[in-house]
């Protein structure tokens, strides 16, 4: 078999992107919720306000989603979306994943059931 760049370049792309998706959320693997108390005022709130709403991507009213509101936040916790791209992906917030300890409060919360307490 002769090796082209084209094969050379295709390698790559999917070494790249099985690493990627290998490491997504392997690093909660470990993260026992049942000792985490995530509770949705004093934890979950000040993360969303600090990082999602004061660059007016889900501020009140907008068509990406309000999360200004227990509502509007539990419609994107109870569909997946705020796993997946928060936890998973970590491609939201756009300024960048937050960090390991915001993450697992927002994974802990959503296990539980996304509880307004």
């Amino acid at each position: 078999m002769k090796i082209t760049p084209k094969t050379i370049v295709l390698t790559f792309v999917a070494s790249v992107f099985l690493l990627s998706w290998a490491a997504c959320d392997k690093d909660l693997d470990d993260v026992d919720c049942s000792t985490t108390t995530s509770n949705y005022a004093a934890d979950i709130k000040p993360i969303i306000t600090a990082n999602c709403n004061s660059s007016g991507c889900h501020g009140t009213g907008s068509s990406n989603g309000d999360f200004t509101t227990y509502a509007g936040l539990k419609t994107v916790a109870d569909n997946g979306r705020l796993q997946s791209r928060v936890i998973v992906e970590r491609d939201m917030p756009p300024s960048g994943p937050l960090n390991r300890e915001q993450r697992i409060k927002i994974k802990c919360w959503i296990d539980s059931g996304a509880p307004n307490n």
